[in-house]
């Protein structure tokens, strides 16, 4: 059979079996998690034959999708992984190194939902948040809850004021959620961080499954930023922090961008180091408490993840106690 017609009829089937099982994860909460490496299947098709095979099968979930319930959807399903499907198919195909692989995925979904956001605004004319404001006016003014009891109670235990009307408490609502608005590019840049990882990690476990040569990567305790890459970090947050300190216009929102993504990576890095150290000091304990010990070391002091992230960089502690225990 032709090469090129066997990657189109496995485009078609793979796209048909991931807009099955889509639909199948939506209505499961406990497996809703794995839409997160939905696009994996594709990328892995795009690996293995070519890009354009990953795009073909990604295309006709996203028209399958637009058929059974809404073309909108079909739409922002192709939009958010087109990008990331494409780069990776590529990149893992070029073999590319970790940090390349780290920047290029997280590009492509911070690129896919830049375009998906706009296309967003185009759709409904109105922005992410103005549809968000507007939609929590409608269910504070639909009346669905009697939210009388529940402002009353907010007024007692001095919450607010004074009783007040639902469509004052969804002004109130939606103040609150203005304050977040200029950290939502941080939040951004570091779920298309995480969600490119995700998805390139699996890819490769995929494509190791079925046999596909791939180049080794480094384990995760000896990870680290390139150096021109950890000292680029720190100069854009002196930069942010000095604009920020002069009222430079919109400094405020780039100072709080910076300052969340050099926390993030330095806090990996960080953690990247905690588990070196602890492959030598905790090597009698088992790797799944290990695990759970640096989860829960994430969550609760990632203050002191960040500042062992940027001593790393600094002064490259694993390479000191490398010398020191031969």
């Amino acid at each position: 059979m032709n090469l090129k017609l066997k990657a189109a009829l496995e485009s078609a089937l793979i796209a048909t079996i991931s807009t099955v099982l889509l639909v199948i994860l939506f209505f499961i909460p406990v497996l809703n998690v794995v839409i997160f490496i939905w696009p994996v299947p594709f990328i892995v098709l795009g690996a293995r034959r070519e890009p354009w095979a990953g795009i073909l099968g990604l295309v006709i979930a996203g028209l399958l999708l637009g058929m059974v319930f809404h073309p909108f959807l079909g739409f922002a399903v192709v939009i958010l992984n087109f990008p990331l499907v494409l780069v990776l198919s590529w990149t893992i195909r070029k073999r590319f190194d970790l940090f390349e692989y780290i920047v290029m995925s997280a590009g492509a979904v911070l690129l896919s939902a830049l375009v998906f956001l706009k296309a967003f605004s185009w759709f409904t004319g109105q922005t992410a948040f103005e549809y968000i404001a507007n939609s929590i006016r409608q269910f504070f003014a639909s009346n669905i809850v009697d939210f009388s009891r529940i402002i009353d109670l907010y007024a007692q235990l001095k919450v607010i004021e004074k009783p007040i009307s639902p469509g004052e408490f969804a002004e109130v609502v939606i103040g609150q959620l203005e304050q977040f608005v200029p950290f939502v590019p941080s939040m951004l840049i570091i779920f298309s961080l995480i969600y490119g990882t995700i998805n390139m990690l699996v890819s490769r476990m995929a494509l190791k499954k079925l046999g596909y040569v791939l180049n080794g990567l480094p384990e995760f305790s000896d990870w680290m930023l390139p150096r021109g890459a950890g000292l680029g970090f720190m100069a854009m947050l002196l930069i942010a922090y000095v604009g920020n300190l002069l009222d430079l216009k919109n400094f405020e929102v780039v100072f709080y961008t910076v300052l969340s993504l050099c926390s993030f990576v330095f806090s990996i890095q960080g953690l990247a180091v905690a588990t070196f150290f602890m492959k030598f000091k905790m090597n009698r304990v088992p790797n799944f408490l290990r695990a759970v010990i640096l989860a829960v070391l994430f969550m609760i002091a990632p203050t002191l993840l960040m500042s062992l992230g940027i001593l790393e960089q600094v002064f490259k502690l694993r390479s000191v106690y490398r010398r020191m225990n031969p």
